[in-house]
């Protein structure tokens, strides 16, 4: 895959830790992070079409599923897919 050079803004800790922990390569890390972050914005947009398709299909998401629905994806990927629950 092609590389591109790039500037990034990384907190003094966030670097001194990794650092600490003894990661010299810091591009490799970056790049896994953001891939990783990538891929789960992803899946939460495929996540999100598909429920948006159920819910044209069959009507609307009772508010205490779709609040249980959030938090599994909340546990399993750690970020949630930014439907909003009235």
């Amino acid at each position: 895959m092609a590389k591109r050079k790039i500037t990034v803004t990384v907190d003094e800790e966030v670097l001194a830790k990794a650092r600490e922990l003894g990661d010299a390569h810091l591009s490799a890390v970056v790049n896994a992070a953001l891939a990783e972050h990538v891929d789960r914005m992803a899946r939460r947009d495929a996540l999100r079409d598909l429920l948006d398709g159920w819910e044209q299909a069959v009507g609307p998401v009772a508010d205490d599923d779709a609040h249980d629905a959030a938090a599994a994806f909340d546990e399993l990927e750690g970020i949630g897919f930014g439907r909003e629950i009235a």
